[in-house]
């Protein structure tokens, strides 16, 4: 989790020093944003610095003997006990790959066409993001465009803005630092795609993963069916049939899960180490550093309301 908990801590940090460097100064510049990433980019390599000669809970051997205890045990037919479990680690291996490809075409279709040029049209792959993506780019390009903070709103008059936009401000980071704005989006979404993938497998292994990206009912059956067997088919464009995928119809479009979700899973996974670790010396071993679970949680209301809640 060290490489997960740099790069969240990298868009936090980013993100918040943007925020307030944005107020004292009156809005977004180059200079603001350049120093914004850049202290990002310090605090995350600071971390992964100083976790560098720690190894990490589930990785340590250690944990690993924990693990696996019962099957070391002398025990009747320990020669099958002990093939077994070779066979059942080689196999969850397998499950393992299978899912990691199949979340990765799922990330690769859904963010490499997110926002694309066809001749002289602009289109978005999903339907469900039209209207929310219009939105994040208004959101995006008007903090890029130098506006005083903390905004109003761009689409509703004498309002201010309410919309918990920490992910928008770090892709306006972006556009600050000439970063083209299409390509910000999918490279930002894809990232986001594998930091979600390894947050739930170290979660909960292959089964959160493949609750994640699995859900949303027997709908998906429709494949099956005789008139269009095997065709992949816009089942969501079909009037009869309201199918609601938490990675299609949330993850894609609410951009705050693209941190709220790896960011949360982290802190899960942190307290289930510190409070109930394997073994007595690891319980109250704290993975994290204090500072870093305090700035996680703490500035998880700028980027999803929700997850803070939660």
């Amino acid at each position: 989790m060290k490489w997960l908990s740099a790069g969240v801590t990298f868009v936090n940090f980013s993100t918040v020093c943007g925020l307030i460097l944005g107020m004292v100064g009156g809005g977004l510049t180059f200079s603001i944003a350049a120093i914004s990433v850049l202290f990002g980019a310090a605090i995350a390599a600071y971390l992964r610095a100083s976790d560098s000669s720690k190894p990490d809970v589930l990785e340590s051997p250690k944990a690993e003997a924990n693990l696996f205890r019962d099957t070391r045990r002398p025990q009747p037919g320990g020669a099958d006990v002990v093939l077994r479990h070779s066979l059942f680690a080689k196999y969850r291996d397998v499950w393992k790959w299978i899912l990691a490809a199949c979340f990765a075409i799922f990330a690769l279709r859904s963010f490499c066409w997110l926002l694309y040029i066809d001749g002289d049209e602009l289109k978005i792959q999903s339907p469900n993001n039209l209207g929310d993506l219009a939105l994040h780019i208004t959101y995006i390009k008007n903090f890029a465009n130098g506006v005083s903070f903390w905004p109003d709103n761009p689409i509703y008059v004498f309002s201010k803005l309410r919309y918990p936009a920490g992910m928008d401000l770090f892709n306006a980071l972006l556009c600050c630092l000439h970063v083209d704005l299409t390509r910000g989006l999918v490279w930002t979404g894809l990232l986001a795609s594998l930091a979600t993938f390894y947050a739930f497998y170290r979660w909960g292994g292959p089964f959160a993963v493949a609750g994640f990206l699995f859900n949303g009912g027997i709908a998906g059956f429709q494949i099956l069916s005789s008139s269009t067997f095997l065709k992949f088919v816009d089942y969501q464009g079909d009037k009869t049939i309201a199918w609601k995928s938490i990675p299609l119809t949330m993850f894609v479009t609410q951009r705050g899960l693209l941190y709220a979700i790896p960011a949360g899973l982290l802190l899960l996974w942190h307290w289930r180490e510190k409070f109930w670790g394997s073994g007595t010396q690891d319980r109250h071993r704290a993975p994290l550093p204090f500072w870093v679970e305090l700035s996680l949680y703490a500035s998880m209301p700028l980027f999803h309301v929700h997850t803070f809640l939660a």
